[in-house]
C-alpha cells in the first residue's frame, strides 16, 4: 500500500463476553480492510438496485446475517427462498469488490474466565497488528469503524491499533445503515462462526443448516468465498 492510502477497517462481533455460555461457544471479531483509493460506489448502487427489486427501501434496510438466517426480528415474516434472495444480493455485492478480512476468534471451551476471553482477543490482535507493522506503518491513515457494541471489545481495539500512533481514528456514531461494509463485517463474522462449528465438530443450528444446506455445502461455496479474501500479509 502507498503512503497515501487510507485503510478502512470495520469491525463486527458475534458473541458475548460471557463464561460459562452454553449457549455461546465461540466469540469472534470480524475485520474487514477497504483501500479508500478502490471506489466502490456502483456496486454499492447497484447492492441498493437489486434490494429495491425485493420491495425493500435500501435507506433503511440493514443486512444482518444472525437475524436472516434464524428468521429472528426483521426476517421473521420471509421464506426461506425471500431470505435466500436478501443474502445473494449481499454475497454479490461482496464478490464484486476489492476486500479482505481478518477473524479473531476465542473458544470458551478453553477458557476459565471472561477476563481471559478479553485477554486472548487482545494477544491475537496484537500479534496480528505487529505482523502487518510493516505494511499498516505504509498507509496514511487507519480508520477504524465501530459501533461500540460492546465496550471490552472497544478497549482491546484501541489497545492494538493506537500502538501504530496517530495515523489511526477511530470513527464516530458508527450506524450499520450508513455502511455497506460495516454490513459486509457482519457477513464475515457469521461465516466465520460457523466455520469455527464445523472445525470444531460442533453440530449446526436447524436454521444453520437448513440455509446453508450442511457442512458440506458450505464448504463449497462459502468456504471458498472466505478463502479468496482473507487478509494475507
Amino acid at each position: 500500500m502507498e503512503q497515501r492510502t487510507i485503510l478502512s477497517v470495520f469491525v463486527d462481533e458475534s458473541g458475548r463476553f460471557r463464561h460459562p455460555d452454553a449457549d455461546s461457544r465461540f466469540y469472534i471479531v470480524g475485520m474487514v480492510f477497504h483501500n479508500q483509493a478502490n471506489d466502490i460506489s456502483q456496486a454499492i448502487e447497484d447492492f441498493n438496485r437489486n434490494i429495491i427489486s425485493l420491495g425493500l427501501d435500501p435507506e433503511a434496510f440493514v443486512f444482518h446475517a444472525g437475524p436472516l438466517i434464524r428468521r429472528e426480528k426483521g426476517y421473521e415474516f420471509l421464506s426461506r427462498h425471500y431470505r435466500g434472495r436478501i443474502y445473494n444480493r449481499m454475497m454479490t455485492f461482496a464478490r464484486r469488490i476489492d476486500f479482505k478480512w481478518h477473524c479473531l476468534c476465542v473458544d470458551k471451551k478453553f477458557v476459565n474466565s471472561t477476563l481471559q476471553i478479553i485477554a486472548k482477543l487482545q494477544v491475537q490482535l496484537d500479534e496480528f497488528v505487529n505482523v502487518n507493522k510493516s505494511l499498516l506503518a505504509n498507509v496514511a491513515q487507519v480508520k477504524v469503524y465501530y459501533d461500540c457494541g460492546q465496550a471490552p471489545l472497544t478497549k482491546v481495539l484501541q489497545k492494538s491499533f493506537n500502538g501504530l500512533g496517530g495515523k489511526v481514528e477511530f470513527v464516530s456514531d458508527v450506524q450499520p445503515r450508513r455502511y455497506k461494509l460495516f454490513q459486509l463485517a457482519d457477513l464475515i463474522c457469521t461465516l466465520n462462526l460457523v466455520a469455527a462449528k464445523i472445525r470444531a465438530g460442533e453440530r449446526l443450528t436447524d436454521s444453520e443448516y437448513k440455509f446453508f444446506g450442511g457442512p458440506a455445502a458450505f464448504r463449497r461455496a462459502e468456504a471458498k468465498f472466505l478463502a479468496s479474501h482473507a487478509f494475507v500479509p
